[in-house]
């Protein structure tokens, strides 16, 4: 990268350069010292914008939380629509960005761009007529899924492989349950993704006593 001069630097740029070096060397690859060199100034002059490693790494949060796109001009009896738009936003900035999807579960969505992402799930929550308890138990629900079918995903929790489960099953084991682990090592991520979805909202209708849209 050429080098920056000092007065073009920002807290976005910055971030923004940090999360490039995330993306490509990993969480535990980020350094000041390489943040500096990338952007082609000293690690010192970084402290103008950043007050240190913890704070750059919320700095990329908020960066992230802003990538994720909110639809405005649904109705608000849409919100089925809504929010299935708006959780698929989040999984694709994750899947974007696995190597940051740690940062999501260590620090605390309290940047301008997360509480926008929360004041929008509030007011769409409410718009579909939840309480304020409803809306942020839903909030949770929403935010948990996504972050743990890219977890799963992107290869964090283990899965099950088709070769090594039935090396292990017993000969004469169930037919049917062979079928059953195939399709569990062989299902396509975005399928189960949307199957996910499915399964979402039939549950937030079900329990809130919500039209479905």
């Amino acid at each position: 990268m050429a080098a920056t001069d000092r007065a073009t630097l920002s807290r976005e740029r910055i971030a923004e350069t940090a999360l490039e070096l995330i993306d490509r060397d990993g969480l535990e690859g980020l350094s000041m010292r390489k943040l500096g060199a990338a952007l082609g100034v000293e690690a010192m002059s970084l402290y103008h914008y950043i007050d240190n490693k913890e704070d750059l790494l919320s700095a990329i949060v908020d960066n992230l939380y802003g990538e994720i796109e909110l639809p405005a001009d649904i109705p608000k009896q849409n919100w089925e629509q809504a929010f299935r738009l708006a959780l698929r936003s989040f999984y694709d900035v994750l899947l974007r960005h696995p190597a940051a999807l740690e940062l999501f579960t260590t620090h605390r969505a309290s940047s301008d761009n997360a509480l926008a992402v929360m004041g929008w799930a509030f007011d769409r929550c409410k718009m579909a007529g939840l309480t304020t308890e409803q809306a942020a138990s839903t909030f949770h629900f929403c935010v948990a899924f996504v972050l743990g079918h890219v977890a799963t995903e992107i290869g964090m929790m283990s899965r099950i492989e088709a070769d090594d489960t039935t090396q292990v099953v017993e000969e004469g084991a169930n037919p049917e349950f062979l079928v059953f682990l195939d399709h569990i090592a062989t299902a396509g991520n975005a399928t189960v993704f949307e199957f996910g979805l499915e399964m979402l909202f039939a549950s937030l209708a079900t329990t809130f006593g919500l039209t479905r849209s």
